[in-house]
């Protein structure tokens, strides 16, 4: 199947080039950015790391993006886009780095992109969140104990599958009458713009699949959308998959291991789904998602869950104002002892546009997490993030 979607990819785009080649005049560049600095005030029944409070840069609201576009006489289109951030520590290094090109047979996206689950579905609750975008933010995050949790299982609520901005091939569909649909194949999970093959990662060979439809009726909006990921776990012997993911993100993100454990034996391989839901009226929008892992990377024979969990949240705007407000909960028993890990979240937030390319903003988060069902004071956090920020995007 996988090989199948690499010959008619580029079967596809060969087709697109060959069609497109005719001479037409150089592409057009556009630099744009974003700068957004923070106080943060956490607190929790587990000591973080940190003194309580911090001022910070915002690493996924900082960024500098360099964007070419070109189209040929014949009608196809071709853009660069290159991304770069922040890490934690101040360093920075380049986020997304891809290749599109596109006509009215659909787009092809090739390089270091969110796959099709994020672009072409992926509607939660965080869709419609202010401030620093509830859980698709992470400052928050930063200053929690999440104990031994996995933050993308409870934090992020990330399918397994998920490769974020490894390198892959995409293909979406023109958007008829509403419906669009796409695939992504990554290679490799842990494979990020020019690097070096990974050996045993467990993330691997993933195929991902998504649809969506949206429309509008009466002034009413409506869209949902659904992605299924599957992938080989070559991790063998040691971190399961949930782990090496949990390990990959936090590295991205500029944080240490989550996980360290061993595990022996073979690990289950990648089957997971999402889904999402949205309405939007008057200013109004309310998001619900849904994502199960199955059995994706825990030990065979283990009876171990992945994890699932769901999400809901809405917001209003009114004039040069957002409010937010969002809940979600997840679950996962990864080592199959029967003791689930669990977590809930609540995020409020506010972005007030002062203007033309300056915004204020804030968010509260309130959260509970129980490690093991949290039998023991050592195995249970309550915590509390607050932040009050500002950013200049030009």
């Amino acid at each position: 199947m996988k090989k199948v979607l690499l010959a008619s990819s580029a079967l596809l785009g060969a087709s697109a080039f060959a069609a497109g080649s005719a001479y037409a005049e150089k592409p057009v560049m556009t630099f744009s950015g974003a700068l957004a600095y923070e106080m943060i005030f956490a607190d929790g029944d587990q000591q973080d790391a940190g003194v309580g409070h911090s001022i910070s840069a915002n690493d996924q609201m900082s960024e500098l993006v360099w964007d070419a576009k070109g189209s040929t006489d014949a009608g196809l289109n071709y853009r660069a886009n290159i991304q770069w951030r922040y890490t934690n520590g101040g360093s920075g290094s380049f986020d997304e780095t891809w290749l599109q090109f596109s006509g009215g047979w659909g787009s092809i996206v090739l390089g270091g992109d969110d796959p099709v689950s994020d672009t072409v579905a992926g509607t939660a609750g965080h869709t419609f969140q202010a401030g620093t975008w509830g859980t698709d933010g992470n400052n928050a995050l930063r200053n929690v104990n999440f104990l031994n949790l996995a933050t993308a299982t409870h934090y992020y609520q990330s399918s397994a599958g998920m490769t974020g901005d490894a390198n892959k091939i995409s293909y979406t569909t023109p958007n008829f009458a509403g419906f669009q649909a796409g695939v992504s194949y990554t290679p490799q999970g842990a494979a990020f713009q020019q690097t070096q093959q990974v050996n045993n990662n467990g993330n691997d060979q993933v195929l991902d699949i998504a649809a969506s439809w949206g429309g509008e009726f009466g002034g009413v909006g409506l869209k949902v959308d659904g992605s299924y990921q599957w992938g080989e776990d070559n991790a063998g012997a040691g971190l399961t998959q949930a782990q090496l993911d949990q390990n990959a993100i936090n590295a991205a993100a500029g944080l240490p291991a989550t996980r360290n454990a061993t595990v022996t034996g073979d690990q289950e391989d990648i089957g997971s789904y999402m889904l999402g839901g949205s309405v939007t009226f008057a200013g109004f929008g309310l998001g619900v998602g849904y994502f199960d892992n199955g059995d994706s990377g825990v030990t065979k024979g283990s009876n171990g869950d992945a994890g699932s969990g769901f999400n809901v949240g809405g917001s209003y705007n009114f004039g040069p104002a957002t409010v937010s407000l969002m809940y979600q909960e997840s679950q996962d028993d990864t080592d199959g002892n029967g003791i689930d890990d669990e977590s809930t979240i609540y995020h409020a937030g506010v972005t007030y546009t002062i203007a033309e390319g300056l915004n204020a903003y804030g968010s509260y988060y309130n959260m509970s997490l129980d490690e093991e069902g949290g039998r023991t004071a050592a195995t249970s956090n309550d915590a509390q993030v607050v932040i009050i920020g500002t950013r200049v995007s030009f």
